[in-house]
Order: C-alpha cells, then structure tokens, then sequence
C-alpha cells in the first residue's frame, strides 16, 4: 500500500512539473484542441477525468481514469489531466461541498454549524460524504464536459 501511495504522490508530481512547464495556453491549444479524436470524445474525456477526480476513490484516481478511458476508448491524457482536480489544498473544499450535498438526500441531523470540521465528522457522517460526493462529482463533470465541448466546438469553428 505504501508503494501505492507513493505511486500516486509521483504522478500528481509528473503532471505538475508538465503543466507548469508548458503554461495553460499553450496546454489548451496542445492537449485539447489540437489532440486526435472529436469534440464530443475529448468532452467526454474530460468528464470522466471531472467525475472520477471529485468521486471517493481516494487514492484510485489515476488508475480509475486510465483504465475506463481505456475501456470506453476516450482521450486516456485527457482523463488522467482532468482526473487530477482533487489535488490536497482542493480537498478539504471538496470533502465540504460533498458533505453538504449529501445532507439532502441522507436523512439525520447534519448541522454543519455546531460541528468541527475534522476526521472524526467525516467518519460519523461517511454515507452523507459517499452521496454528496457523486452527486457532485455528476454534476460538476456534467456542467464541465458540457463547457468544454461548446468551447472547442466555438474554436474550431474559428478555424
């Protein structure tokens, strides 16, 4: 499990070092609107990356992204780039939105404000976490693919 973690610790490291190297218009103009396949395909690409970031595999993210871009035959760069959104300063915010999501559909009391934000609320509150985090992760990769796909398709028409 620590060769795993430290995996995973390696590749958020590969992808920033390449990120930061290339700049996000050049990486736009390189990784998406130039990359093979067609708007709808990277669009979907870039949802799959979206909703398998934000979904509870901790850990599993990379993997997850590879393998059903793989399987579905999407953009597998695109997946794994997109997939990286739950970086560590991210994650608190992102625990937090899901928890209050997943207060509407769980029922109990979840009062947020008489609570401290800390492990031991997460544990106690784990299935309002699991619930809130797909419905945003849904959601968000939704809203993002769709963003996406009219964006390149508005480039493209440029062109």
């Amino acid at each position: 499990m620590k060769n795993f973690i430290q995996n995973s610790i390696q590749s958020q490291k590969v992808f920033y070092r390449y990120f930061r190297r290339k700049g996000f218009r050049r990486f736009f103009k390189e990784n998406i609107l130039e990359s093979d396949g067609s708007n709808k395909t990277k669009a979907l690409s870039i949802s799959l990356g979206i909703f398998i970031g934000l979904s509870p595999f901790w850990g599993f993210h990379t993997v997850l992204a590879i393998s059903l871009a793989a399987i579905f035959k999407l953009n597998k760069f695109l997946s794994f780039i997109f997939s990286q959104i739950s970086v560590a300063p991210l994650a608190p915010f992102i625990i937090g939105i899901s928890m209050f999501l997943g207060s509407f559909f769980v029922s109990g009391n979840s009062n947020f404000s008489q609570q401290e934000f800390n492990f031991e609320m997460i544990k106690n509150n784990l299935f309002q976490y699991i619930i809130g985090s797909f419905v945003l992760a849904s959601s968000l990769s939704a809203i993002v693919g769709f963003a996406f796909y009219f964006l390149m398709e508005f480039f493209n028409k440029e062109k």
